[in-house]
């Protein structure tokens, strides 16, 4: 494994977004990943290394408002935006290995964002997605006065941020990664009312338009996720006629990478990327 780099990003409004590159000499294929809210591209660092082992190279950014990048903490202008910057990230990539594979994976929000992505925009430069415990629907839906409100704030005051209420035991089942969360000082806990009802209502947009996707997909959900659910998944891979894969990990929380069987899971992304690029 080389070492790694940092790179910034421009967004197209001007914020610079902090990036981390895992590389190694002719790679089989990179991966773009999109992390998940309150958290950072530094929780991936052992993902970034299996995957090196596999001889494969990894780039990702924090999102803006969160880790080391500029922003507002937990907020974001709009959805389209976090859009444009993953493709500011995918751009970055290519522009890097001209002629290798690319893979977006995306966790939580992240996989929010990453599965607006290919349904919204061109996916001709990518090879397909993978896509862990996304935010499609919530595990638990907010009461409709709740969203209601949350939707007149965004309009008046977009950046208020709250508490996103997660409980650090949600996480995994290995209490020594939800501890070093806890104590993360990049990790934050915020989240704006424009984040929110925009991220809820595209998250419920994508369900119904699952069949709309046009690249392969392995999307997968731990049995015990209590932060999004893990219904929407199977809904969403169930809709899509076809395209993607779903894989639902027993006994798992919400960070299938963190958790008790993360080699496991690492190991079947890893597999699945060697069948799509063989």
């Amino acid at each position: 494994m080389e070492e790694i780099e940092n790179f910034n990003l421009t967004a197209k409004d001007g914020t610079t977004l902090t990036g981390q590159e895992w590389l190694v000499e002719n790679p089989k294929a990179v991966i773009c990943l999109v992390h998940g809210l309150g958290e950072h591209i530094g929780r991936y660092r052992h993902v970034a290394e299996y995957f090196n082992i596999n001889k494969i190279s990894l780039f990702a950014t924090d999102l803006r408002g969160h880790g080391k990048s500029e922003g507002k903490r937990g907020h974001t202008p709009s959805h389209e935006m976090l859009l444009d910057d993953v493709e500011e990230l995918l751009m970055y990539a290519r522009a890097e290995y001209n002629d290798t594979p690319i893979f977006l994976y995306g966790h939580s929000l992240g996989g929010n964002i990453v599965t607006n992505y290919i349904l919204r925009k061109s996916v001709n430069e990518i090879k397909g997605a993978i896509i862990s415990s996304p935010w499609l629907k919530l595990a638990v839906e907010p009461p409709a006065w709740q969203t209601k409100l949350a939707k007149v704030f965004s309009r008046i005051l977009p950046s208020l941020t709250q508490s996103n209420q997660l409980e650090i035991n949600d996480l995994t089942n290995d209490d020594e990664v939800n501890q070093a969360y806890k104590q993360d000082p990049l990790v934050h806990n915020k989240i704006s009312t424009r984040l929110f009802t925009e991220c809820y209502r595209e998250g419920l947009w994508a369900l119904e338009n699952a069949h709309k996707n046009r690249i392969p997909v392995l999307m997968f959900h731990g049995s015990e996720d209590h932060i999004t659910s893990s219904k929407a998944s199977a809904d969403f891979a169930m809709a899509s006629e076809g395209s993607v894969s779903y894989k639902l990990w027993d006994g798992i929380k919400h960070e299938p990478h963190n958790d008790i069987d993360k080699e496991e899971v690492l190991k079947t992304i890893a597999d699945c990327l060697a069948e799509r690029i063989a």
